[in-house]
């Protein structure tokens, strides 16, 4: 079931009307989608969207003026500071429609890979994947798994966890973390029983001969 996330109906626009909505504690918005005749213009509750954002939560019904709408948060607009809200877009949706989402890549098992135990460090270079689903089976995030990796391994998208209903939309198969020696380490020492090399000595050989005549 749909969290339930209240807004208003809003009539002014523009940067001054935003500008007044902000002293007001408040941010505007914009609900669009195919189902709805026309765009609704909202004011949000700053501090009650902060919140929500950090629940995780992108399906909702959007209770405007006591009217329903289910929704999928489809952006947020952030100022000069990444804490800084601006603004929030919401398209309308149905249940039995298909998707497209930006997921954040969370990994996980750090601590238990062999890689790391022997000295390694975990590298992410992919932090966020596009899903396409249905809103019913969009997960909060995708979690790698990487408790299994050794040193020199690169896991990529085609590694991603296969999650129910959930098709990943990537171009190529891009690396999404790697496990690899700090930079500037020293290779490790030669395993027992391996010949020990000697840098040869130039003018070595020339001497040795001479005291030999």
């Amino acid at each position: 079931m749909a969290t339930s996330f209240t807004v208003e109906k809003r009539e002014g626009a523009g940067k001054y009307a935003a500008f007044a909505l902000r002293k007001q504690g408040k941010i505007p918005g914009v609900v669009y989608g195919k189902s709805l005749k026309e765009n609704i213009n909202i004011s949000i509750v700053l501090k009650e969207f902060v919140a929500l954002l950090k629940s995780g939560e992108r399906i909702l019904d959007l209770d405007i003026g006591g009217q329903k709408t289910h929704v999928l948060l489809k952006a947020v607009q952030h100022g000069t500071y990444e804490h800084e809200i601006l603004h929030a877009d919401f398209r309308a949706i149905s249940d039995d429609e298909v998707i497209e989402v930006s997921l954040d890549i969370e990994i996980s098992g750090e601590e238990d890979a062999p890689g790391i135990r022997a000295g390694g460090m975990i590298d992410q270079s992919l932090h966020a994947v596009t899903a396409r689903c249905k809103p019913v089976d969009l997960p909060e995030k995708v979690v790698l798994d990487v408790s299994a990796m050794e040193m020199g391994v690169i896991l990529y998208a085609h590694d991603l966890p296969k999650l129910k209903g959930v098709e990943y939309v990537v171009h190529g198969n891009p690396a999404v973390v790697s496990c690899h020696a700090p930079a500037g380490e020293e290779a490790p020492a030669a395993a027992e029983g391996e010949a020990a090399t000697t840098p040869e000595v130039i003018g070595e050989k020339e001497r040795e001969a001479k005291a030999k005549e």
